[in-house]
């Protein structure tokens, strides 16, 4: 029993103490849960004010894709034939119009071809014309014969060698002709093959492609010069698949950024949609075309353009 009333005291005197501490600093107590409450409003009122100020973010429905620049005409010339350069007349960033010469071959060979030709041509002609004098020799003959014959004066004999005179002459005027025909053949032949030794320009434009020099081999068919016409430009995509296509119609708006000319946006409209689709990187895509409606003189030729295009029911 008296360790338990020490025990009881003890305990008594905490609790006075602890009454004595509160009563001398009460204020601050009551300073401290002020702060504590204060900051839990404060907390909770600024996360939903924060809330109410949030914008609603609508979603980008639009189609992106991406496409590259390219002249709305422009020319891709090869030459025909193969041989070596022999003349450039132009270079990249020429002003051309077009028929106007832009590279010959070395051409002394389809020259000499030519001329040849034309010597054959001579002989021939020389060999027809004769064929017609002998022929009208031998027709003279056999009239003169055939009227000997019916006076008495010649025997028949006489006219079967004149009438088989007449029918060789005849032949022989027909192979000359023919022999003819075949040099005129081959002279158009090689004068066209002297042309093609020539590239001229296709459109008038200016020169933005230009991959020879004299002296190099030209292989036949292969690109040597293209020729654009800067006054029109457009943007060709072949990115949209069957999946996106649909959404998408002729005069839709279009924003158009460039990848070498980061500042730069431009608005255009959808110009045309390819109706056949091929199937490319495992997918079936359509080729869109989209019209420009202003332009940039930095823009290039076959530089990388996004595209986002607004379809038409947003």
């Amino acid at each position: 029993m008296n360790k338990g009333n020490g025990v009881d005291v003890m305990e008594i005197k905490r609790l006075k103490t602890g009454v004595s501490w509160f009563k001398r600093h009460w204020l601050l107590t009551l300073i401290i849960l002020i702060v504590i409450c204060a900051g839990g409003w404060w907390l909770t009122a600024g996360r939903q004010g924060d809330k109410k100020e949030i914008a609603p973010v609508k979603a980008d429905n639009r189609v992106l894709a991406e496409g590259i620049v390219f002249p709305v005409r422009y020319a891709q010339m090869v030459m025909p034939v193969e041989g070596t350069i022999g003349e450039v007349l132009v270079q990249e960033g020429d002003i051309v119009k077009a028929g106007q010469p832009i590279i010959r071959l070395v051409r002394q060979d389809y020259q000499a071809r030519v001329g040849s030709t034309r010597a054959d041509i001579s002989r021939a002609a020389a060999a027809v014309e004769q064929a017609r004098v002998n022929l009208a020799d031998t027709e003279r003959e056999l009239t003169r014969q055939q009227r000997l014959e019916a006076a008495g004066a010649t025997s028949r004999q006489q006219v079967d060698q004149a009438n088989t005179a007449v029918d060789r002459n005849r032949a022989a005027l027909a192979q000359a002709q023919a022999e003819l025909q075949t040099q005129e053949a081959r002279l158009a032949e090689a004068e066209g093959l002297l042309d093609k030794t020539e590239i001229k320009a296709a459109i008038s434009g200016k020169v933005a492609f230009l991959d020879i020099k004299v002296g190099e081999h030209a292989a036949a068919g292969t690109v040597l010069v293209r020729v654009a016409d800067e006054s029109a430009w457009e943007i060709r995509s072949d990115d949209l698949t069957e999946l996106t296509v649909a959404r998408v119609k002729t005069g839709d708006q279009v924003a158009l950024t460039f990848d070498g000319i980061p500042d730069l946006e431009i608005p255009g409209k959808v110009k045309s949609i390819r109706p056949y689709g091929e199937k490319k990187r495992g997918d079936i895509t359509y080729t869109v075309t989209i019209a420009p409606e202003s332009w940039d003189e930095r823009i290039r030729w076959n530089m990388t353009a996004q595209l986002a295009i607004t379809p038409s029911g947003l």
